[in-house]
């Protein structure tokens, strides 16, 4: 299905919302005319992240959030209302404090020789830990 956005309705997203309690209100969403879910961003953020832009692996949805299979449920849910969705990413957003981010770490520790090297900007020394060296993602 695509079409073009007419009106969204933005969730946020955290522990206390994951998505199983966005898919149940998705009959409501429907009921008001609303043609696309926006929800804040859901990939693997920091521990307790009540916002979702301190991703720290992009590659998984938020365990938080209810995984992979209540993300596939809420996806069925849209799917079958006749909705769309749009999730707000922000490929440049990374946490890296402490070692929750495995790419942030892999880099600070094998430098140019990451194998996330090639996703990832940064100058620096790989040997500063106690904090980010210059650091930008590539999009």
């Amino acid at each position: 299905m695509k079409f073009e956005p007419v009106a969204t309705y933005r969730l946020q997203m955290h522990s206390g919302f994951g998505f199983d309690q966005a898919a149940e209100i998705v009959p409501y969403l429907h009921d008001l005319g609303i043609s696309h879910m926006y929800t804040s961003p859901y990939l693997q953020a920091a521990a307790g992240s009540t916002h979702g832009y301190d991703i720290v692996d992009p590659a998984h949805v938020n365990a938080e959030l209810g995984g992979t299979q209540a993300h596939a449920r809420l996806c069925e849910t849209i799917r079958a209302a006749g909705l769309g969705h749009m999730i707000d990413v922000v490929p440049n957003h990374m946490a890296v404090a402490g070692r929750q981010n495995p790419w942030w770490w892999d880099l600070l520790e094998n430098g140019p020789a990451s194998r996330f090297a090639g996703f990832l900007m940064w100058t620096g020394t790989v040997a500063q830990t106690d904090g980010p060296a210059s650091f930008f993602c590539r999009f």
